[in-house]
């Protein structure tokens, strides 16, 4: 009787190593991908939020609002106007440059509703190494 292993039983030895070492790839790939994923959501997340409680912060304090005005809010004596350029939520005060409140936003609206209360919708978005988009909407 003859010790040692056939070619056959090598190569299908071979076969399933193979098979088990590329389901592990894949499942190493995927983890990686959702992890990147869930990454980036969260920085969206945080980056909305943040501009969402600077923007809300202010215009509690306005003492005027007017939606029809290219600078719709008056805080502390000073018209001020947000917007969004290049990704980027700007706050400006009139006669001066804007200053950049957070990144990756990609929109934002005002509606006024009874007077004196402001709805803001605030769109951020960004997207991944794999060509996903991720977008987050605070009202």
């Amino acid at each position: 009787m003859k010790k040692g292993f056939s070619l056959i039983e090598l190569m299908i030895a071979v076969l399933i190593f193979s098979i088990l070492l590329g389901a592990t790839y894949s499942i190493l790939s995927m983890s990686r991908a959702s992890f990147q994923t869930g990454d980036i959501q969260l920085a969206v997340q945080q980056e909305v939020r943040k501009a969402m409680d600077k923007v809300a912060r202010e215009i509690r304090e306005a003492s005027s609002v007017n939606l029809s005005t290219a600078y719709p809010f008056t805080i502390w004596g000073e018209k001020i106007k947000y917007e969004v350029a290049d990704n980027q939520l700007l706050r400006e005060v009139e006669g001066q440059s804007p200053s950049v409140l957070a990144n990756n936003v990609s929109g934002i609206e005002f509606t006024l509703f009874g007077g004196d209360i402001v709805y803001i919708t605030l769109v951020s978005q960004k997207t991944t190494v794999f060509g996903r988009s991720l977008s987050a909407t605070l009202k």
